[in-house]
């Protein structure tokens, strides 16, 4: 794929016509395969992930537990995330977990005294 000048952008977009046509694989299967051949032999062996439609109508007035299709929460922990939104409800599309990588980086935010953990500054001086 990189040697016929591939490269993320391609990748993402290919992935996306291929399963646009019925053919289900990754970036990382693709990234895995050293050839075409392989790639073909791939395509369709992982499994795909069913996203559950969206619970929240646009019309919604107050958001439940049972609407919420990718969280586990209870009624006054879903009030008080709505209450924290400027608009309330009606700016909430839907509620769902943080993956495990955003999860660290919302930690390290908040464990930081100063500054941000994920910004850093450099400066350099030359002759």
């Amino acid at each position: 794929f990189f040697e016929l000048g591939g490269h993320s952008l391609l990748a993402a977009s290919l992935i996306g016509r291929m399963r646009r046509v019925g053919l289900s694989a990754d970036v990382k299967v693709l990234f895995g395969q050293p050839t075409l051949a392989a790639l073909a032999a791939a395509v369709g062996g992982g499994r795909e992930v069913v996203v559950p439609a969206n619970g929240i109508a646009a019309d919604c007035t107050r958001i439940t537990p049972d609407m919420l299709t990718l969280v586990n929460l209870k009624q006054p922990a879903i009030d008080r995330l709505v209450a924290s939104i400027p608009g309330g409800v009606a700016n909430v599309q839907d509620i769902y977990p943080l993956a495990p990588l955003q999860a660290g980086i919302l930690y390290h935010h908040r464990a930081v005294q100063q500054g941000d953990a994920y910004l850093l500054q450099a400066q350099f001086a030359f002759a």
